[in-house]
């Protein structure tokens, strides 16, 4: 039977950290090495078979959580950043828009990236719940740079602001949200236990952090990231 252990932290510099932190930039950075230079038919074949893996993953993920009595609407809805950043991306790899990219760009890649680093599983642990939290993370990070070195997109100039916008239409649904179910969608409930040093102050003071912190992300990926007139 399985052992329902809520919000698990894993440890950093730990063994377990340190394999899934090295599974996941390895695994980002050996596909793009080997597909940037393939003909342009397979690279887009590949991006549509990693788009039906990823969304196999996170369909049987919910029958996973169901079955096995860990399903909540506190929990288990797709309105963390990493979840609609993750549906973003498997759509991205199937048919790829401008303004999907840039959303993986902008708010996948650090959201991706900080969740590899200071992870919590927020389902618990166990075999299959830590191999999709890695690898949803490692989606988030695969798609947008593999659209930008493979398959040479790049954002509009003015998008990181317009980027910036949509992010608050999530805190407006999840911020009264949390307060009517008693959920932590996108951490605006209560802080996670998750040890990121960007994790300032009570609420809601680290909230208004995490926001600048944010804006400053995307402002260093929009200075790394060549981008378009148009």
């Amino acid at each position: 039977m399985f052992a329902i252990m809520k919000h698990e932290v894993i440890p950093p510099l730990t063994l377990l950290w340190y394999k899934g932190l090295g599974f996941s930039i390895l695994a980002v950075i050996v596909l793009i090495f080997i597909l940037r230079n393939r003909k342009k038919h397979e690279q887009d074949l590949f991006l549509r078979l990693m788009s039906v893996s990823f969304f196999t993953a996170w369909i049987y993920a919910i029958f996973y959580e169901i079955n096995n009595g860990i399903w909540t609407i506190e929990d288990s809805l797709p309105l963390h950043l990493c979840r609609v950043s993750f549906i973003i991306c498997i759509i991205a790899s199937w048919r790829p828009k401008q303004w999907m990219f840039e959303w993986c760009l902008y708010l996948a890649i650090p959201a991706g990236l900080h969740a590899i680093l200071t992870p919590e599983l927020t389902m618990g642990r166990s075999n299959w719940l830590l191999f999709h939290y890695y690898l949803t993370h490692a989606a988030m990070l695969f798609v947008p740079l593999y659209l930008s070195f493979v398959k040479k997109m790049k954002a509009r100039r003015n998008s990181w602001w317009k980027i910036v916008l949509y992010l608050q239409i999530l805190v407006i649904i999840n911020f009264p949200l949390n307060f009517l179910v008693d959920a932590n969608y996108m951490y605006l409930h209560h802080k996670p236990l998750a040890d990121n040093p960007f994790l300032i102050g009570e609420w809601p003071w680290y909230i208004i952090i995490l926001e600048a912190v944010m804006i400053l992300h995307v402002v260093i990926i929009r200075l790394i990231f060549k981008t378009t007139r148009k």
